[in-house]
């Protein structure tokens, strides 16, 4: 140490200077990584699914799929009325 030099600031004095240097540095991170919605493309293509083309499925696969997701309505509704008391704690 030098002669002349100042006395180390205490412990708290030295954990607030870290600690306000540590959130300028976080500020300074969160500013320069921030995204912002209104800075991406100004068009997002034409048509009704703004230029997505679905693909194709055949009619079996709807009516597969119809049949599952009726089949699991059944099976729901089937549960609430056997279990329903059960699960609203009767």
């Amino acid at each position: 140490p030098r002669p002349n030099a100042a006395p180390p600031p205490p412990q708290a004095v030295r954990c607030v200077m870290l600690g306000a240097a540590r959130a300028t540095r976080v500020a300074h991170v969160l500013r320069t990584t921030q995204r912002h919605a209104s800075h991406g493309p100004k068009t997002y293509g034409k048509g009704e699914f703004r230029g997505f083309t679905p693909p194709h499925v055949p009619m079996w696969q709807k009516r597969v799929g119809e049949g599952f997701a009726t089949a699991a309505w059944l099976w729901f509704f089937w549960r609430c009325y056997h279990d329903g008391g059960h699960l609203v704690g009767m």
